[in-house]
């Protein structure tokens, strides 16, 4: 990319000698245009970002906004737009997809490390964190701890597996209180961690049509390496959360069904007759009957 860049400000350049040995002599040492139009991983200028870079951008198009705009999105302002429902800031979503993903910084300049990579971690400790919320939110709930309140409700299930008072009213009543409970959480981690790493699946798409990216070819093929990575990553909880409700069922459907029946079984239980041998009297003969 920065040769082709040298050889467009040659071709461009009156004095074409000079337009190349300056552009021999940069050697890369200038950058190349990125995110915004700025050039980057040139001598003394930021690095090349990859996944950091593209999922920031993505956000703030996907927002209506500059794809450098670095300021947070206030709750009130989000509507109903599930970037900023779900990240409050482009920084917010740069840091989950990182780690998830990890890092891929690339550099032109002549004597920096080309290239720098960090692992990222999956999916796998981002949905046993979050069971572990959501299991704590889901108990406090159960235990009166925490009102019913809809916000309450939102932090304990997701999008896709939202918990209602009628839940939390059934787990109350259940015998099986905690096995229930934690299945139920469990289901509801894995569903929310599946929409957050699907949204950033758009997220990066979208990050990918920046016109400064669009135009970088490697970069272009980082992304799309980085997209099927992530593919991967859904795909093993999403089979695990199939598999699970294609055995079991829905929990909070199994939860009210339980709570449903044993409420119908104890409205059959009727009251004793407080005369005692009632029919029997009823059945005797009257005195007098021929």
């Amino acid at each position: 990319m920065s040769s082709q860049k040298a050889l467009r400000d040659a071709v461009s350049s009156t004095d074409a000698v000079s337009a190349i040995e300056q552009a021999e002599s940069n050697k890369g040492n200038n950058g190349v245009p990125w995110v915004g139009g700025g050039n980057a991983g040139g001598s003394g200028q930021s690095s090349i970002k990859v996944v950091g870079d593209v999922t920031r951008a993505g956000y703030n198009l996907l927002n209506g906004r500059s794809a450098t705009d670095t300021s947070s999105i206030a709750r009130s302002a989000c509507g109903n737009r599930l970037t900023c429902q779900t990240w409050s800031s482009p920084q917010a979503a740069a840091d989950w997809a990182t780690r998830v993903l990890g890092e891929r910084e690339q550099r032109t300049c002549e004597n920096c490390t080309k290239t720098q990579t960090t692992p990222g971690v999956g999916l796998t400790p981002m949905i046993q964190e979050e069971y572990e919320t959501k299991l704590q939110a889901l108990q406090e709930l159960v235990t009166g701890a925490r009102p019913t309140t809809l916000a309450n409700l939102d932090a304990a299930g997701s999008s896709s597996l939202p918990i209602t008072r009628g839940v939390i009213e059934a787990l109350r009543d259940e015998p099986d209180q905690d096995v229930l409970g934690r299945r139920l959480a469990s289901e509801a981690a894995l569903s929310s961690v599946l929409e957050k790493a699907l949204l950033l699946q758009r997220t990066l798409l979208t990050g990918k049509k920046e016109p400064n990216v669009a135009a970088n070819e490697l970069a272009v093929q980082a992304v799309d390496q980085e997209n099927s990575a992530l593919e991967q990553e859904i795909n093993n909880p999403k089979t695990e959360l199939e598999l699970r409700r294609t055995l079991a069922g829905n929990s909070a459907m199994a939860i009210i069904q339980r709570h449903s029946t044993r409420a119908a079984g104890s409205r059959g239980v009727f009251e004793g007759d407080t005369t005692r041998d009632r029919l029997r009297e009823v059945q005797k003969p009257r005195s007098g009957t021929p």
